[in-house]
């Protein structure tokens, strides 16, 4: 019976210090991390911020993605046909190209691993939003 208790002890001691001992298998209190969290340990806001600051530093994707964008979501808030869902998912294309190109210029791996979708659909957000700042409602 000390087995397990030890093994108890050594687990609450670890979840105090931050750490996830796994004893046996997944603990029925530790959280289920994404896809890239698995891959990388813990990741999200470095990898969005640094997409979005290369997105809206790279001349090649503002001229070929960008403009075309603004001015198709400009032409949709004139209209009134502006959806932000949609809006978000045409930035998410512009979100997937960035990513690409990064992976491309600076390696490190396949694009949809470096860059998970939940960042890629954090910068699409935040794209969008710097759109409705400057354009928007």
């Amino acid at each position: 019976m000390k087995a397990p208790l030890f093994g108890l002890a050594i687990a609450a001691s670890a979840l105090a210090g931050g750490a996830y001992l796994m004893l046996g298998g997944r603990m029925p209190h530790a959280p289920a991390l994404s896809g890239s969290r698995r891959r990388r340990g813990l990741r999200g806001h470095a990898e969005s911020s640094e997409l979005k600051l290369y997105i809206d530093n790279d001349g090649d994707l503002y001229r070929s993605q960008t403009t075309s964008i603004i001015n198709n979501l400009k032409r949709r808030l004139a209209k009134g046909t502006y959806d932000r869902t949609l809006a978000e998912k045409l930035w998410g294309y512009l979100a997937e190209s960035g990513a690409k190109k990064y992976v491309k210029d600076m390696g490190g791996g396949t694009w949809h691993q470096v860059f998970s979708v939940a960042d890629r659909k954090a910068v699409a957000k935040e794209l969008n939003d710097d759109f409705l700042a400057e354009y928007g409602r």
